[in-house]
């Protein structure tokens, strides 16, 4: 089964997707980020970082 990340996408649908990265990257460029919301962030990517140290390889 193919996961939908892993699929291939014709010209058109990339070209989609590339302009609504583009479009969102540029809300998210223009928005104010309050300093709490960057520390949560900050701090649940710790979290996951160390939730990936601790998992045992495969």
């Amino acid at each position: 089964m193919t996961r939908p990340s892993q699929r291939d996408f014709g010209p058109q649908e990339n070209l989609s997707t590339d302009q609504e990265i583009a479009s969102l990257l540029k809300a998210i460029e223009q928005e104010r980020i309050p300093d709490r919301l960057t520390k949560l962030a900050i701090e649940l990517q710790n979290a996951l970082i160390q939730k990936r140290r601790c998992r045992p390889l495969n």
